[in-house]
């Protein structure tokens, strides 16, 4: 690849930045939809309450690609029974009984409490400081090409004033990121 600093370079460069760019705002969306989607079941927001009580561990797989469902009896919050044995997919011990989000359309349990909901609000939070980063790794692509432009564009009244919003949300996902975070590595500790 030729020297950054050459026209050439600076050619070459763009089209790699704005490709990892757009990469970045698309694994951070799609990092948030998925957290967005999830975060109802541990605020018990969504699918019906209850306690799950493990009845038996079936591991599948080996080495990197193994995983363990567990199944157990489900007893929703106003006292119902499901028939059929409930999955979760993780590694309890048999006997555990755990606060969780049944859903039947899934046929899935969530767990509920703040470490979860820590865990997926740090998901969004990551998810939308990438989405916000994308764009402002276009803008420097923009500039590799235009420098005379984008000095010209920077000088405005409106782009400083986009620049402090961006750098305070910047800052705000951050902050929301590492409370989320360490509130969800706490409740973890505190629990085991």
């Amino acid at each position: 690849m030729s020297d950054p600093r050459s026209r050439a370079g600076r050619w070459c460069a763009t089209p790699v930045l704005v490709f990892a760019s757009l990469a970045v705002m698309l694994a951070g969306a799609a990092l948030t939809a998925v957290c967005v989607l999830t975060i109802a079941y541990p605020l018990r927001l969504a699918g019906q309450p209850g306690l799950l009580t493990v009845t038996g561990c079936l591991a599948e797989g080996a080495g990197k690609g193994a995983h363990t469902t567990c199944y157990g009896r489900f007893t929703s919050d106003s006292g119902t029974i499901v028939a059929r044995p409930v999955p979760y997919a993780g590694s309890l011990r048999v006997g555990a009984r755990l606060p969780v989000q049944y859903v039947e359309s899934a046929d899935d349990c969530y767990r509920v409490g703040a470490a979860y909901t820590g865990v997926r609000v740090l998901g969004v939070s990551v998810g939308l400081f990438a989405v916000v980063a994308g764009p402002v790794g276009i803008a420097q692509a923009v500039a590799l090409v235009a420098p005379r432009w984008a000095a010209r564009l920077r000088e405005g009244r409106p782009c400083r004033t986009l620049w402090r919003v961006t750098v305070g949300l910047f800052k705000g996902l951050a902050l929301l990121a590492v409370v989320s975070g360490s509130v969800s590595v706490v409740v973890h500790l505190m629990a085991d």
